[in-house]
């Protein structure tokens, strides 16, 4: 009963709680301040000097008294020359001239009022500011007492302003950083483990974060359930696609024996050409089946190579398989670079997407390399029917085919794109199709460096 109760349980608790700690220290501190400014009035030393400088400003006030110059404009004038505030407090009427600064406060003023009885010349202290004086002098026949108004910087075991401000903004920061931390963190953590589940590390799961007893730590258990179904959910489907494809391969090997024996008792041979075309077929499809299967589930073994070395043998065999068709397959001249790839799985990806657009192209294939310091690319382009904006998005997913009649004469079985997108993804790299502007597909490979 009483956990549901708890506001740290919940985002808005805490939101509130944070914010209201944050304001009671901040007001704490104001109150301390407003203390140290307005504390009770206490007599202290008055300093020789400060007598001195009060008795050489009424000496001038009444040299300036042939010059009927007001009383106001002396005062304003006198204190500018020094670095405190001249007040003159009438005997008779009690009014208080102060010409320059903020207003006086109500308290200051009556203790004004009750010191023009003194005298002599006395200084008291209201928190930092110190008045000291009277001194009397005439001035359009009246008499005035003559007061100066300071800061007074030398106070033992009181904090200044300064340290008191430094203190409020300390104090303040560190609660904010505190509970901007205690939010931001857990979701950093579920956005780097988002990041690492869509790389394709399934076992990934939120860590810390989802002990929390709020609606972050909620979302964190929740983004950990659903990470392990799909985990599951991608362990069965490749274990589903190996045992299929292992189950296919007994029997085709049976159907495989059986034509033998089938050509041996003279059965009808275009019956029999026309079964054997199908079995290779589902042999052709096995063996990619099993080889998506392996490419999805494995890991790359990295190591720097250069890269015209590491594509010289798929060079090799698309230039052949381009003559036996009676095509042109142009490739520019590879850049000396080297770079750090499973050179098995690069060449199973370029291998893949060159043997489609050379498959698809009407006379020409052209293969082209750019590079700069943080990334390589690979971009091969056919002359064909070329695709459009929707079939490009799709072509690299299992099985997908853009004309089924076309892939049945070309042999085809739609998994060569997805088995090279999977071995793109395993280098960290992106693989992308559009459609040329004069008919043709392209495909780029982009890879980090």
């Amino acid at each position: 009963m009483f956990k549901k109760l708890n506001p740290t349980r919940k985002i808005m608790g805490r939101i509130f709680l944070w914010f209201w700690a944050t304001f009671l220290v901040t007001a704490a501190l104001a109150v301390v301040g407003t203390r140290f400014f307005f504390e009770e009035l206490e007599v202290v030393d008055i300093k020789p000097q400060d007598v001195r400088a009060l008795s050489v400003s009424v000496s001038r006030i009444q040299r300036n008294n042939a010059q009927q110059v007001p009383l106001v404009n002396l005062l304003n004038r006198f204190e500018r020359e020094r670095r405190w505030r001249l007040i003159a407090v009438n005997t008779n009427s009690k009014q208080v001239i102060a010409p320059s600064g903020p207003p006086l406060r109500d308290v200051d003023v009556r203790a004004l009022q009750n010191l023009i009885g003194q005298e002599s010349a006395i200084a008291i202290k209201r928190g930092a500011i110190k008045f000291s004086g009277p001194v009397f002098f005439n001035h359009d026949e009246e008499r005035y007492a003559l007061f100066s108004a300071k800061f007074d910087r030398a106070q033992e075991n009181k904090p200044s302003l300064l340290l008191l401000f430094f203190i409020a903004i300390l104090t303040t920061t560190i609660l904010s950083w505190l509970f901007a931390r205690s939010l931001t963190s857990p979701i950093l953590d579920i956005q780097s483990s988002a990041k690492k589940l869509a790389s394709g590390q399934w076992d990934t799961r939120v860590g810390s974060a989802s002990n929390r007893h709020d609606e972050l730590g909620e979302l964190a258990r929740d983004f950990n359930t659903m990470a392990a179904r799909l985990q599951a959910m991608w362990g069965a489907q490749k274990r589903l696609l190996a045992d299929v494809s292992h189950e296919l391969r007994s029997p085709l090997a049976r159907l495989q024996m059986a034509l033998g024996l089938a050509y041996q008792q003279n059965v009808d041979p275009d019956t029999l050409s026309r079964v054997e075309r199908e079995a290779e077929r589902m042999e052709a499809l096995v063996a990619q089946l099993l080889t998506l299967s392996r490419v999805e589930a494995g890991h790359v073994s990295l190591t720097k190579q250069p890269l015209a070395e590491v594509l010289n043998d798929v060079f090799t065999d698309a230039n052949f398989e381009a003559q036996n068709k009676n095509k042109q397959l142009c490739i520019a001249e590879v850049p000396q670079i080297n770079v750090e790839v499973d050179s098995n799985m690069l060449c199973r990806a370029v291998e893949n997407v060159i043997r489609n657009a050379i498959r698809h192209s009407k006379a020409l294939t052209s293969v082209t390399f750019e590079h700069d310091e943080t990334q390589w690319h690979i971009t091969i382009s056919d002359d064909g029917d070329g695709l459009s904006l929707e079939e490009c998005e799709q072509i690299f997913s299992p099985f997908y085919r853009a004309s089924l009649a076309r892939e049945r004469e070309s042999g085809g079985v739609g998994l060569g794109l997805s088995i090279a997108k999977a071995a793109v993804e395993l280098h960290n790299g992106v693989i992308c199709a559009e459609p040329l502007s004069d008919k043709g597909l392209k495909v780029t490979l982009s890879f980090p460096r």
